[in-house]
């Protein structure tokens, strides 16, 4: 069911003692007058000036310009200070004596009022609920109606809307209508949207006619949804609305009189009492209202279902802004729908004779997903960290469940209120990021009627898992999904942060991830959408690890894979596996991540999903002196630029291993040099003494699992073959610099990296010896 706002219809007129002024006027000064005509802005275009502006004419204006009024209320002169206010618990009229039946106090406002203190208005005034005038006719929007309403929805404070008409036609008034829709998108009045009335071409039209107006707006507004209502002066009350249309008993009315008492003998809901009223944050006279009626204003309860027993359950919501609600029973709504605040946290208890029924109930969170089931009486959400509830599953329990259904829907944001579902099926949204505002529970004899319609219980985006990036020196990057790219290719920066979230999902459980950054390791775990990383720290990430938890691990398996620099796109891991590099010191630069059912294929190849060094290298090479560290079976040194490699240092990665490989070069002049172990330098510094072969051997643990492959880059040969486990690659007799070496550790009696042949060439009495 869609949520009902009264609209009411301003027809206003002047006689003695009967005055009705919308948006408390301002006192008659030049000044004011000119910012009441040249401050409203055409809601069709943004270039409208002053002169554009059609000049308003009715009882209060004469072509534009505000007549100055005066009220019998303010005039009298045994008006007394706390006129309006509530004493003992009572609020009093201008003569200091309680009225009747009042139950709320309100004022209406306009551009007429300024700039309004909407702080001050919430903590330092009585006002309990404002109407805000949303536009002028079809075409001009006041010039403070996004300011009011967006304060009113910051602060909380209950509002309604109203439009000055222009219209004389039903196309006008139709025209008005859908504008009037088109401003209240993405809000959601609690209070009346007025109509009012006035203009002197109006006043001319007759009862009839009027009431066709008024009947056409109504039916536009209630068309969409809305509650629709009449405002009006007590004399247009009694003497002027007298068309069929006005005894619409689903039309609520408002009379307006100005005085200390209202003399309307019919049934009404609000009084409009003078428009010279006093409040804290407002620099002018304002338009007081008294909300009469016992019937609630359009809250949570107007939707209320119909149940057989109201005792059987009641629960509560925290609110943001407001804490805890009062508990509701059976049928009713908690929250605060269309105030702009989210529901935080719910709590919901069974009545007592009902033997051992029970409930329970789970809600979904910003940014963490569904929580842990909550049983009878138990919390569930959050408080304290200002995070929205986007989704609930409730169902009962016990050996009475059987004897009932418990249907359950919720009001969200911008979709307003969803439809019905029961019995533990998820209703809200995820993916949207949007928060519920309230949320209705009826529990109902097993088969009976549904409350209402079902359609769109649970809306969801499709897109199972999201994340995004934080790349170096752009920052975060927009959502991606279900393995689409996120970070950058071909440009070099590095991904400094991650942070994942699970959507469209109906499971509980929880998205881990960690990630391993440069100087700091892996950084320990995050989850559900938490950043993980070094932020502008200067810090590459280079691997990666993610898991799923509960009934999301049991359901899915996550596959992710990374782009790293030098090696590209490596293939997928899951599950907690690592994906990326470890100590090559190479950058991440993009992400992918991809949830699918448990059991099913993975999204591409899954054999190199992390690479982590084993070995590592650095060359001396000539001009260049010693050069940077490189690993497993990348290149050290140069080729193409006749430099020759005069030293040479290798290490294993785990350094404890490192006695565990040995080495010896063949310089230039000197021959072969002595053995040295890992981390130690091998040929010269200083010398201008090319290297021309090299040996590399493994012995022990080393040597039982792994086969040792290495070639060079020799002047006039290019790349020899690979030699392995100690023999000599390069060459010797020949005087030919090396120029370039790589090295790999191979699983033992794995394949070779490439070719074998010609990994030594050797000059023995004027003939070559090739190997």
């Amino acid at each position: 069911m869609k949520r009902i706002m009264t609209v009411m219809l301003a027809v206003i007129y002047i006689t003695t003692g009967t005055i009705s002024v919308m948006a408390g006027e301002p006192e008659n000064n030049d000044a004011q007058k000119k910012e009441s005509v040249s401050d409203s802005v055409k809601v069709q275009t943004s270039e409208n000036t002053d002169e554009d502006r059609p000049k308003e004419n009715s009882w209060r204006y004469s072509n534009g310009e505000l007549i100055p009024q005066e009220d019998d209320a303010t005039s009298n002169a045994r008006a007394v200070t706390n006129a309006w206010k509530k004493v003992n618990g009572q609020f009093v009229n201008s003569l200091g004596k309680p009225i009747p039946g009042a139950k709320k106090k309100g004022m209406d406002i306009s551009e007429y009022q300024g700039t309004i203190n909407w702080d001050t208005v919430k903590n330092r005034s009585d006002i309990d609920f404002v109407i805000i005038r949303c536009s002028y006719g079809s075409g001009y929007k006041d010039r403070k109606w996004e300011y009011n309403v967006k304060e009113c929805e910051r602060l909380g404070i209950p509002y309604g809307v109203y439009i000055y008409s222009t219209a004389t036609t039903v196309s006008a008034v139709e025209k008005e209508a859908e504008n009037v829709k088109k401003m209240l998108e993405g809000h959601q009045p609690t209070y009346p949207v007025y109509f009012d009335m006035e203009e002197n071409s109006v006043l001319n039209l007759g009862s009839s006619t009027i009431g066709k107006l008024a009947n056409t707006f109504c039916s536009k507004i209630s068309g969409a949804g809305y509650k629709v209502g009449i405002y009006a002066s007590l004399y247009w009350w009694n003497s002027i609305l007298t068309d069929r249309v006005f005894k619409n008993e689903s039309w609520s009315k408002w009379v307006a009189q100005y005085s200390a008492s209202c003399q309307y003998q019919s049934k009404y809901d609000m009084w409009q009492c003078t428009s010279s009223g006093k409040v804290n944050g407002v620099s002018t006279n304002v338009d007081i209202n008294f909300w009469m009626s016992d019937e609630p204003v359009i809250n949570q309860d107007a939707d209320r279902v119909m149940v057989s027993d109201e005792n059987i359950i009641t629960y509560t919501s925290h609110m943001q802004s407001y804490g805890w609600q009062e508990p509701v029973n059976n049928g009713y709504q908690t929250g605060k729908p269309g105030y702009g605040k989210r529901l935080e946290a719910f709590k919901i208890n069974v009545g007592g004779g009902y033997g051992d029924l029970g409930v329970r109930y789970q809600a979904c969170i910003q940014d963490e997903g569904w929580k842990p089931l909550a049983e009878t009486g138990q919390l569930a959400g959050t408080e304290g960290k200002s995070k929205y509830i986007q989704a609930v599953k409730i169902s009962l329990t016990g050996s009475q469940a059987e004897n009932y259904d418990i249907y359950y829907r919720v009001y969200s944001q911008n979709f307003g209120w969803l439809g019905w579902t029961s019995n533990g099926q998820p209703a809200g949204s995820q993916g949207y990021e949007k928060r519920i505002e309230a949320l209705q529970i009826a529990v109902l004899p097993k088969g009976a009627t549904i409350p209402g319609t079902t359609d769109n219980s649970y809306k969801t985006t499709g897109k199972k898992v999201e994340y995004r990036t934080y790349v170096e020196k752009q920052g975060w990057k927009k959502y991606s999904a279900d393995g689409e790219q996120s970070g950058t290719i071909g440009q070099a920066r590095a991904v400094q942060g991650l942070a994942v979230r699970v959507n469209d999902t109906q499971y509980s459980g929880n998205i881990v991830y960690d990630t391993y950054m440069q100087s700091y390791g892996w950084m320990g775990e995050k989850a559900n959408n938490t950043a993980a990383g070094i932020l502008n720290g200067g810090k590459r990430m280079e691997a990666i690890k993610l898991h799923l938890t509960g009934e999301l691990a049991e359901k899915y398996d996550i596959y992710y894979r990374v782009h790293t620099q030098t090696f590209g796109w490596l293939d997928w891991a899951k599950n907690g596996e690592p994906s990326g590099t470890k100590d090559y010191a190479k950058r991440i630069e993009a992400v992918q991540v991809k949830v699918v059912p448990k059991g099913n294929p993975a999204p591409g190849a899954t054999s190199i999903a992390f690479k982590e060094a084993k070995i590592a290298y650095k060359t001396h090479v000539q001009t260049y002196g010693w050069m940077s560290k490189v690993h497993d079976g990348e290149t050290a040194g140069t080729s193409g630029k006749a430099k020759r490699m005069e030293a040479l240092n290798i290490a294993m990665v785990d350094s404890s291993y490192n006695k565990e490989i040995s080495y010896r070069t063949h310089v230039q002049t000197y021959g072969w040099q002595k053995w040295v172990n890992g981390g130690k330098n091998s040929g010269t510094e200083g010398k201008a003494k090319r290297l021309e072969a090299i040996q590399i051997e493994l012995k022990d643990s080393l040597a039982d699992q792994y086969d040792i492959y290495y070639r060079v880059h020799a002047q006039t040969y290019g790349w020899l073959g690979w030699a392995k486990n100690g023999e000599k690659a390069g060459t010797e007799g020949l005087a030919k610099r090396l120029e370039a070496i790589q090295i790999v550790l191979v699983e033992k009696g794995g394949a070779a990296p490439g070719s074998t042949n010609k990994f030594f060439i050797k000059k023995h009495n004027k003939n070559l010896i090739i190997r």
